[in-house]
């Protein structure tokens, strides 16, 4: 028969979050969502798309790196 026993002055305890002071609720990020197949193929593409298009529009490239960019639209287009 297993046995536990707690000695305190051994073992270390530690204050915890209330739930209202932290968020138990599961994981919803989209890798996680990937990885589980909880994500659509339509939801992934417009993923790729928003993007492709942040880095088009909004994310400074010097001018000798533009045609390293790598896009994922041409992925879901072809």
């Amino acid at each position: 028969m297993s046995r536990v026993n707690f000695n305190l002055d051994i073992n270390q305890t530690y204050i915890t979050y209330s739930s209202q002071e932290y968020d138990r609720t599961s994981i919803d990020h989209v890798l996680y969502r990937k990885a589980y197949n909880r994500i659509s193929l339509d939801e992934m593409n417009a993923i790729y798309v928003n993007l492709d298009l942040f880095k088009l529009y909004e994310m400074n490239v010097h001018k000798m790196s533009l045609g390293n960019n790598h896009y994922h639209v041409k992925k879901i287009i072809m």
